[in-house]
């Protein structure tokens, strides 16, 4: 009979104790983030197609589940990502005068991704964004927000590795008869393939010439030469250096690295990307960046940053055992003087009691 009414693939319900958890570590990243001055705000979980898909890769458009809006023909979609709905958001609702801008969010988003069994369709995302600075000291709250958020779920041992959108455009441009190839050899770490294209003679000679001399120096962990690089790539790299720097000097417990050729999943990050990782959970469990030219496709022009976290990974690890709240049971076996029952309840309830009224 449970066959009759099976779920969709990918989604599924969850319990009491499964929603207790996830309420938990939803609400301490949303209060630790009010402490940094975020506040919280709420978006649709679909809306028209065009004003979703802004800012995702072409290839990517099929991770949003579309149907026909009944009242008007209109073709919408669920959200997959919450950061668009951000930047529209902001777009039609702030001037520069109110800026910056510190917003959070606890959504559900779902994607059209079932490649891979386990991976999830429904996630419960929180997020924090920054949107108006374009400085060094937005990186640097944002990652250390995102650390810190971290720390209060009880993982004080972190991988925060620091990435580059605007350096990899610009190497996907010195490459552009093999650009697809090397992003995915680049997302699989592949990086014994991409040594066999250095030598590939059907690949261009300067492209190959590029690959020697710009990426297989990364591969080998050396420090490239800055003037193979135009300013605005050379100025970002810079800015990578510095803020790990800082971020080791402000926390010195944390493990801090660059990875230059980590590729995004998704179109709109700009200059800046992060991952936080934590040893425990076997995949990144935060993941963020700069995405300076989003908002602007919505009719502003606002530099802003951000990241968010996945809660799902969390929920066997996060130990929120002694947070919960005292339960008072109130039992009125043989007893129906219902005023004294209820007042008893207000009572305990009053001060913090979960109060359960039952019949032995």
């Amino acid at each position: 009979m449970t066959d009759h009414f099976s779920l969709p693939v990918g989604i599924r319900d969850y319990t009491t104790e499964h929603v207790r958890r996830i309420e938990f570590i939803s609400n301490t990243i949303l209060d630790e983030s009010e402490l940094w001055g975020y506040k919280k705000i709420l978006t649709p979980i679909f809306e028209k197609l065009d004003s979703l898909e802004v800012g995702l890769k072409q290839d990517s458009f099929y991770k949003t589940i579309k149907f026909i809006d009944p009242i008007n023909g209109d073709v919408l979609g669920l959200r997959s990502d919450v950061t668009p709905q951000i930047a529209r958001y902001v777009a039609g609702n702030y001037n520069e005068e109110s800026l910056p801008l510190r917003l959070s969010y606890v959504e559900r988003v779902v994607r059209n991704e079932t490649k891979h069994s386990k991976n999830k369709r429904e996630l419960f995302q929180v997020g924090c964004e920054l949107v108006g600075p374009n400085e060094l000291e937005s990186d640097l709250e944002i990652v250390l927000l995102g650390s810190r958020i971290l720390t209060k779920l009880g993982f004080d041992k972190q991988i925060i590795t620091l990435n580059s959108s605007l350096f990899l455009n610009f190497v996907f441009s010195k490459l552009p008869s093999i650009k697809d190839d090397i992003s995915l050899l680049f997302h699989k770490k592949d990086f014994d393939s991409i040594r066999k294209f250095a030598k590939n003679g059907r690949v261009p000679k300067g492209e190959r010439a590029f690959l020697k001399n710009c990426i297989l120096p990364l591969i080998k962990n050396k420090t490239l030469a800055g003037n193979r690089f135009p300013p605005k790539v050379r100025l970002e790299l810079k800015r990578i250096d510095l803020l790990i720097k800082l971020l080791k000097k402000i926390n010195p417990s944390l493990t801090v690295a660059s990875d230059l050729l980590d590729v995004k999943d998704f179109d709109y990050y700009s200059n800046i990307t992060f991952d936080i990782a934590v040893p425990s959970i076997n995949e990144i469990v935060l993941s963020g960046g700069r995405y300076d030219n989003l908002i602007g496709k919505y009719g502003k022009n606002l530099p802003a940053i951000g990241f968010g976290i996945n809660t799902l990974p969390f929920l066997k690890k996060v130990k929120h055992a002694g947070f919960g709240i005292p339960v008072v049971s109130i039992d009125h076996a043989g007893s129906n003087d219902f005023e004294t029952i209820f007042r008893l309840r207000d009572f305990f309830s009053s001060q913090g009691f979960v109060t359960i009224v039952s019949k032995s």
